[in-house]
């Protein structure tokens, strides 16, 4: 009889977010997630609790990834507003590549009360940080904002909810330049 397979953290995460990007966040499940794993389902009780902690890690993955993404964009550039305008941008940009992951990024709440996870901690941070230097005052609020728009406007666009015509992408930037410009002159 072969070995039982080991699952790695990382093989978790992987398989978690392979089911959930190919047939929805509602069918990971344990018996989903080890079946992609090759495993039967209660070897995964000794890496999670739970349904909720395979959502848990496929957001701290998404919000890593995500992390890696901005930190790449913003710090390839000097001038403030414009590193809020690739923050955007590299939301959109994962929201496209990874739906069901993006969606999973704000829905820590929903998922247990247990504190933030640590990509959810760097990807704050590094937004906090890229608000604060480009906005007067507590970047906690113009962060909100930023964040608020980016999540509502990839959410109606990964739904297909723009349904008046015209170019969607131009109604992104045009949102963005808006949002960039009173973000960084309020007073």
């Amino acid at each position: 009889m072969p070995a039982p397979q080991r699952v790695t953290r990382a093989a978790l995460t992987a398989a978690a977010r392979t089911v959930a990007e190919d047939e929805g966040v509602d069918a990971v499940t344990i018996s989903a997630v080890a079946a992609a794993v090759g495993v039967r389902p209660p070897s995964l009780y000794k890496h999670v609790a739970h349904r909720h902690d395979l959502l848990r890690l496929i957001a701290d993955d998404a919000a890593r990834e995500l992390d890696e993404d901005v930190a790449a964009l913003t710090g390839s550039t000097t001038d403030p507003a414009a590193s809020l305008a690739a923050i955007a941008r590299a939301f959109r940009a994962f929201s496209i590549r990874s739906p069901r992951a993006a969606s999973l990024l704000f829905a820590g709440a929903a998922l247990s009360a247990e504190p933030q996870s640590d990509g959810m901690i760097a990807l704050t941070g590094t937004l906090l940080d890229a608000v604060r230097d480009a906005t007067p005052g507590d970047p906690l609020p113009a962060a909100r904002t930023l964040t608020a728009w980016a999540h509502g406007f990839c959410t109606m666009e990964q739904a297909g909810a723009f349904q008046l015509g015209g170019d969607v992408d131009e109604a992104f930037e045009f949102g963005l330049t808006t949002l960039v410009h009173a973000l960084t002159t309020r007073r």
